[in-house]
This record gives C-alpha cells, sequence and structure tokens, in this order.
C-alpha cells in the first residue's frame, strides 16, 4: 500500500513524521506493517461516525459510472484484498511517496522517504494520494493527476475545498475523501474530521479510518461541518498555545523560571485533557476545583471580565475556513 504525499506543509508534514515514526525510518522501503487498529477506530466510541451517513456500497451507483464503473470493481476487488490482509495482521506494507518540490531534500533527509519526480509521477504510483499543498493550487494539481487516479483515493486536506468539485474534476471512477488533522498528527495525537464523497465505498473507508488512525483520533461528520471542526480542532493548537504562553508569561512574573511555567502549565492542560477523555464533564471539574470564595473562582471571574469565552468563541467562528458558515451580526 503507497500513500503518496503532494505537498509538505505543516499538516503534511505532519502526517509523513507520523506514519513514518509508526513504521520506523524504513517506510521508504515499506517495513510498515499497515494493519487495522480497531481499539483506534472504534474503542468507546471516540471515533464518531456520523449518525445516519454511513454510506455502504452501492452497486447501482457503480453502475451509474458506466465504463468507469470498471475501474472502480476491479479495484474494489484489489482494495477488498488488501485490507483483508490488513485486518488480519498480515504483511500488507506501508510505503510512504512524497513529491513537495522545494521541500523534497529535507522530507527524504528527516523521514527517509521516496521522492518522486512530479506531481504526476506521484499519483501514478501511489494507491492512496494525500493533497496537501496550498488550497490555491489545488485546481490546476487535480487536472494534472486527474489521468493517473482512476480506481484510487484522493485525500484532500485544504479546508474549504469542497468534495463535489474536486470529484468534477477527477471523475467518478476516484475514492474522494476529505481530511482535517491538526499539528498533533506528528506525533499520532491529532484530532481528525474525515467527509467521504459520492462514490466512496465502504472497503476504501476501512482503508482510510486505518490510515487516520495512525495519527490520533478521527471523527467521520458530514461536510457541512468541517468549517465548524477546523475551528474547535484544527485551529485550536494555537490558541492553546497562546494560552499556555500568557500562563507562563504570569508565572515568570511571579518568579518561576520560565522553561518550568512552560512544562508546569502544558503539564496541566494536559491531564485536564485526560480527565475529560475519561468522561468527566467540563463543567464539573470547574465547579470541583472552585471553592467558595476561593482564588480559582477570582480567577474565572477575571477571565470573564476580560470576555474570555467571548473571545474564544469568536476564534473559531473566525477561523479561515469560517467563511459564510455563521450569518454575520449574531
Amino acid at each position: 500500500m503507497k500513500v503518496g504525499f503532494i505537498g509538505g506543509g505543516n499538516m503534511g508534514e505532519a502526517m509523513i513524521a507520523a506514519l513514518c515514526r509508526a513504521g520506523g525510518r524504513d517506510c521508504a522501503a515499506g517495513g510498515e506493517n499497515f494493519t487495522e487498529d480497531k481499539e483506534n477506530c472504534t474503542a468507546s466510541g471516540e471515533n464518531s461516525a456520523h449518525d445516519g451517513q454511513n454510506f455502504m456500497p452501492d452497486t447501482q451507483s457503480f453502475a451509474a459510472c458506466g465504463q468507469n464503473s470498471a475501474n472502480l470493481e476491479q479495484n474494489f476487488t484489489s482494495r477488498e484484498r488488501d485490507f483483508a490482509c490488513a485486518q488480519s495482521g498480515s504483511d500488507t506494507k506501508l510505503q510512504v511517496l512524497a513529491y513537495a518540490r522545494s521541500k523534497n531534500e529535507a522530507l527524504r533527509k528527516r523521514y527517509g522517504v521516496q521522492i518522486l519526480q512530479d506531481e504526476t509521477q506521484l499519483a501514478h504510483a501511489a494507491d492512496i494520494i494525500v493533497l496537501a499543498t496550498k488550497p490555491a493550487s489545488y485546481e490546476g494539481i487535480l487536472h494534472l493527476i486527474a489521468p493517473e487516479l482512476a480506481g484510487k483515493i484522493l485525500l484532500l486536506l485544504a479546508p474549504n475545498f469542497k468534495l463535489e468539485y474536486a470529484q468534477n474534476i477527477v471523475g467518478a471512477d476516484v475514492f474522494v475523501a476529505r481530511a482535517m488533522p491538526n499539528v498533533a498528527a506528528g506525533i499520532g495525537a491529532s484530532a481528525t474530521a474525515l467527509c467521504y464523497g459520492e462514490y466512496f465505498d465502504e472497503t476504501s473507508r476501512e482503508i482510510v479510518r486505518a490510515l487516520t488512525a495512525k495519527i490520533g483520533k478521527f471523527y467521520e461528520i458530514d461536510e457541512a461541518g468541517f468549517a465548524a471542526f477546523t475551528g474547535i480542532a484544527g485551529s485550536l493548537p494555537a490558541y492553546v498555545c497562546a494560552f499556555i504562553e500568557a500562563a507562563a508569561d504570569a508565572g515568570v512574573r511571579g518568579g518561576l523560571p520560565r522553561a518550568l511555567c512552560y512544562d508546569a502549565v502544558a503539564a496541566a492542560v494536559e491531564g485536564t485533557a485526560r480527565l475529560l477523555q475519561s468522561g468527566r464533564r467540563p463543567s464539573e471539574l470547574k465547579d470541583a476545583v472552585c471553592s467558595p470564595a476561593g482564588t480559582t473562582i477570582e480567577g474565572l471571574a477575571a477571565l470573564e471580565a476580560a470576555g474570555f469565552r467571548a473571545a474564544v468563541m469568536a476564534a473559531v467562528r473566525i477561523s479561515p475556513s469560517f467563511s459564510g458558515c455563521y450569518p454575520r451580526g449574531r
């Protein structure tokens, strides 16, 4: 199973790092066992498939594709075989390929990935193509690589490039999906949204799920929710870092070393996140920490007086991909 990355931006490189870390530095030589981790994919309902939105294979959809259906059906058989190997834990290999123009040499040295000569060669060689360039270049690249994509999986990382538009460019015989990871993908801790195009079959979904599980948690949602997800998860690391930096500044102001402040605040944020992931509610934890007339409730009052909640909601709302998602003035 060859996964090819076109582009090496923050999200693309983070995914490359996670995949190569999962398989060691031999990923260019196919040293990764591409096995589905069902605990990562489904345990505790953490990877929440959107209610009622599961798209099961539809033979009528295949038939409607005319001549393209032959490509789909042939590739479907191949993917059934590949995924059966993945489920049984056998030796299906994951090989990472890349073409990222000026970043080619850096990616090769850093991760040991195989570098291809151009976008077309990569699309021809890979089974899964991850488009990780700037959104402005998507349309031109899709037109360029479309002849190489029949029966393959195309994963789009742009926050606002619609599935239907991409599908119209590449054709009905390509399995098009969107993913919205965040920078924590590089350490296998991303919160990633997934949605699938009209012609996506269940076997190809399972392959995408298994791949995405290697970079963290994933959530299958409607495409209409992608803008909101970008605000609460894609952009959130920047907001959290701003909070951590501000809290650390306060610690330095109180006489503590900056390195200690960064580490202590990050540990406190991580511990709180783990408590929430154990099933505790944010309001419950907040109330447990706030004693009557105590320092914590006074601190929360200071945050509210400064418009903390409103500022966070405004930041999420004006995330770059949020244009037109919410009516202005409400």
